[in-house]
This record gives C-alpha cells, structure tokens and sequence, in this order.
C-alpha cells in the first residue's frame, strides 16, 4: 500500500470519536503580535454548556484559540554550518527563569537554534499569570511562535489548584517554537479528539484527567526558517496517557502526512513530547517517513525525572524527542544527550519540570 493511502486509511479511526459525528482536523496560519483574550464571562459560559454543545461545538465558538502569536525581530542569526536543536516539556513553564539560566550555562545547550517548548502557560494562576513563552523567549534573545493546545477552564491539576489557588488571567496552555532564525509560514494543526478532556468519563478520561475542563486539543505548531536553506520546524505534543497508543499513533499518521505536504521536499526537524516510547506503533510511521530515531536521541535512558529522597532520579521512560529528516546529525559528547532539567546543575538542585531536556545538533550544508 502506498504510505499517503495507508496514512489516510490509517487516520478515518481516529475522526470517529465514540460514536459522535466525525471530528474535523483544524488547520489555522492567523499569525498575530499578541493572542486574543476570553473574558471570564465567556469561560464561565463554556463550563455551564446550558445548550448541552458538544466539544468540538464548544471549540468553534472560541476561534481565539486558532490564532498563533508570533514575534520576530528578536534575532536574525546567519552564518551557522550547524544547528542546535533542544526540545522540553516545561510542566507549565512555570521556571521559565531557571530554564533560561540552565541553557545559557550548560555546554550542551547554550546558544540554541532551535527550542521546542512544551506544556508553557499564557495567564494560568499556577505559572504566575505570566506569558511564559514570552519571558523565556526574552531572556534568550530569541524569536517565538505560541499556539495554544489548551484553553483551562479550571486551575489545572487538582494539586495545583490547592496549591495555586488564584483566578486565571488567560487560561492558556500551549506549544511553542524559540528560533534564532525568523519564523515563517507558521500554521497550527489541531487534532481531533478533545471530548476526553472536556466531557471526561464516559469519553475515556481518567480520574484525573476529569478534573481539568478543557477545551481546545493537542496540536502541533509548525513554522519554516532559512539558515542558508529551508527548512520545516514542528512542535508537537501527542496524548498523555498509556493508555492512549493508538491516538498517539492516528496523531502520529495525521502530522506526518500534514507535514508531507507543508514540507515538500524540505528537510523537517520535529521535537516534542510525544508520550510514547519508542517500540510503539507511532514510530513505524517516523522511519517509513525517512526519520531515523537512533540519531538525534539517546535512548538508553529515560526523560521522566522526579525527586526521590531530595535527588534528581531520571525513569527509564523515554518519551521525549527530536526527529530529524534530511539533516545530518552530529555525534559527539554533547549531541544527542539527554540533560536533567534541574537549577542550579546537580542532584540538589530545583527541579524544574517532570521531563528532563533532550538536544542535538545537526550540519546544515548536506
């Protein structure tokens, strides 16, 4: 079978969800300086549903979250035979501070190109209210494109809202591209299949994930930059739960097959979490598209940390990516690795986020 056939053969199970009307995939390239807010009227509207809207219903009356907020201007770098790659899960992005002093100082991630930014939040109690994509971006002199996966219609997390008990200014949560290069021809993907998160139990939802009303749906957020050639960026976050290996595989089918066509013949670097490890189904799709795992991830560890007895410990779950197509990787002690998210450096220091960072680089004049 020919791969776009299969991919489309492949994708129709996932529009089907549970045996509602079939979910359509978003596609949006409305770039903007600075995202449209939702007041909290309309919020609290959202959560009452009194005309029992479904989901998908729900997310057409918040066009607002289509839009993407990019900002160039920050740096126009040029002459580069190579490219620094980093890609992170940031837990809300809440330690934006941290992260940016942790990049600067770390060999192995200071002076990026590219930053794949997961989890960042707009306006959420539990991150300050802050814009933390702008913030960090900020702090790295760096050009950025946000696009939200989530509008929160709680406070997050039940711990969080103990924790962080304020109103949400905003309420989003979303995906990001930090680039050296100016970011072109932005355009978010939205997937289907956001009923779980938003209807919960009889949708599949976990306890937990009941807890947060949402609306919006993963996403993946791509964008084109030109360091003496083309080339496609794409940050993208895939389903969470264990659960959940065959959404991430139609997810998986879905992006690749929008990327085909966004791309063309361009190289494509894509970097995100992608919730799955890398014996799952998902990754039969990346290496029939010409990626090769092995050489931008070092995968004899894992990405998930914690703290256990006040030290870093790193599980053997690696979920957490950089996939490269067309690009020559570099190998050498300081690509690809896996670096703990952790400020100042070291088994004592803050932890910053329940993923730890995966980088690598790549020669550009292949």
């Amino acid at each position: 079978m020919q791969r776009r056939t299969f991919l489309t053969a492949l994708a129709i199970p996932f529009v089907k969800t549970y045996g509602q009307a079939p979910s359509k995939v978003n596609r949006s390239e409305h770039a903007v300086r600075a995202l449209r807010v939702i007041d909290q009227d309309r919020r609290d509207a959202l959560v009452r549903n009194v005309q029992g809207k479904s989901p998908s219903e729900l997310n057409s009356l918040i066009p607002e979250i289509s839009d993407i907020e990019v900002l160039n201007g920050a740096s126009q770098r040029s002459g580069r035979k190579s490219l620094r790659l980093i890609a992170w899960n940031t837990e809300r992005g809440r330690y934006w501070r941290e992260g940016a002093r942790l990049i600067t100082e770390t060999p192995a991630l200071s002076d990026p190109d590219i930053i794949f930014l997961g989890e960042m939040d707009l306006g959420m109690a539990r991150s300050s209210n802050e814009h933390t994509t702008r913030e960090m971006a900020a702090a790295l002199k760096m050009n950025y494109a946000y696009g939200v996966e989530f509008l929160e219609l709680t406070g997050g997390e039940l711990q969080e809202r103990i924790d962080y008990p304020g109103k949400n200014r905003v309420g989003y949560h979303g995906n990001a591209i930090l680039s050296k290069y100016p970011l072109q021809d932005v355009r978010l993907l939205r997937f289907p299949g956001i009923e779980k998160w938003y209807a919960g139990k009889e949708y599949g939802a976990s306890e937990s994930e009941q807890v947060q009303k949402r609306l919006g749906g993963r996403m993946a957020l791509l964008a084109t930059i030109n360091p003496g050639r083309k080339i496609t960026v794409v940050s993208t976050h895939l389903e969470s739960s264990l659960r959940d290996k065959m959404t991430r595989n139609e997810q998986m089918a879905i992006l690749l097959d929008d990327v085909q066509k966004y791309s063309v013949d361009s190289p494509v670097i894509i970097g995100g979490d992608l919730n799955g490890a890398p014996d799952e189904p998902l990754f039969e799709h990346v290496k029939q598209f010409g990626f090769r795992l092995e050489d931008t991830n070092d995968t004899r560890g894992g990405t998930v940390q914690r703290m256990k007895d006040n030290k870093v410990v790193i599980a053997d779950r690696y979920i957490d990516y950089l996939l490269v197509k067309g690009l020559k990787t570099i190998r050498n002690d300081t690509s690809p690795r896996v670096i703990p998210a952790v400020y100042p450096s070291g088994e004592n220091g803050k932890l910053l986020s329940d993923h730890a960072i995966v980088t690598a680089s790549v020669v550009l004049n292949t």
